[in-house]
């Protein structure tokens, strides 16, 4: 079924008067009618009745007619969303990251990037997990590249490292340490040690490459979690510093020899990004990242 004859019929239905549908398409007036008898053939029934000089649908030219006009506003819609994904101006991007960069990093990065008048109208979609999960996410093309951890065996994957997280050790106010000006990672192997699942591998081999044990408290999704349960002396924890840790009831310590977390811009290697994505990947990877305590 030829779909400018599905729109002329739509008109002619809004309208109701052949003559002024005909000169606002710029045809002729048969042919406008033969348009609308091709579909009256392929469907085998009357769509217009007369109505004085004008016309009228019919009873199953009302059901057609909004049946049609529903599916022509979704081809519409459809259009319209992918011109507006691929405009260089007004762009989508889905973007995943870690917990971690939530209450910071991403706000700062966004306030970056949209300061420039030609980036401004960027709109953005966001998912937040750990790493497995943001990973599969962009692996199922639910997100054009998260922001997250490096990962062993994803073949799938290109890992862009971004940036280094100054690490810090987070312990109760209550706990012993909390009055050391600093740390050591051999004084956190000797307490029990809560860790956040996207930082499990991370933290463990730290421990492992200096051959100290780790006393696994717990494991928790994300670090807000973690950070009340150490509040409770429920274990020590490692994580990347953020300003809202003066917030918990938790003392912060700096690593005697500093320790830093990579971040990673990850995407499919087998996938061609949009101009938005586009965009946003060539200002992250372009970015001088400064991060300290």
């Amino acid at each position: 079924m030829n779909i400018q004859n599905i729109e002329a019929f739509c008109r002619l239905a809004e309208v109701e008067h052949y003559g002024k549908v005909a000169d606002e398409l710029g045809i002729a007036q048969p042919s406008l009618s033969r348009m609308i008898r091709r579909i009256e053939d392929e469907i085998g029934v009357n769509l217009f009745k007369p109505s004085g000089r004008n016309i009228k649908l019919t009873k199953m030219g009302k059901l057609y007619y909004q049946k049609v006009r529903k599916g022509l506003d979704e081809i519409q819609s459809g259009a319209d969303t992918i011109k507006n994904i691929v405009d260089p101006y007004y762009g989508s991007i889905d973007l995943g990251f870690i917990f971690t960069l939530g209450p910071e990093i991403i706000p700062q990065l966004l306030k970056q990037f949209r300061s420039d008048p030609e980036r401004a109208n960027y709109k953005f979609k966001f998912w937040q997990g750990n790493t497995p999960r943001l990973l599969g996410h962009v692996k199922q093309e639910t997100c054009d590249f998260s922001i997250c951890s490096y990962l062993n065996n994803e073949p799938e994957i290109e890992f862009t490292h971004l940036m280094d997280q100054p690490l810090v050790a987070i312990v109760a106010k209550s706990h012993p340490y909390a009055k050391k000006s600093s740390i050591s990672l051999a004084e956190l192997s000797e307490i029990p040690m809560i860790l956040c699942q996207d930082k499990t591998y991370f933290i463990e081999n730290l421990f492992k490459k200096a051959g100290l044990p780790l006393n696994i408290s717990c494991r928790v999704e994300e670090d807000q979690a973690l950070a009340g349960l150490v509040s409770i002396d429920f274990g020590g924890a490692i994580l990347p510093y953020n300003n809202l840790m003066p917030f918990h009831d938790i003392a912060v310590l700096p690593f005697e020899t500093p320790m830093y977390r990579p971040v990673y811009l990850a995407k499919r290697k087998d996938i061609q990004l949009s101009t938005g994505p586009q965009v946003f990947e060539k200002f992250l990877k372009d970015k001088e990242f400064s991060l300290s305590l």
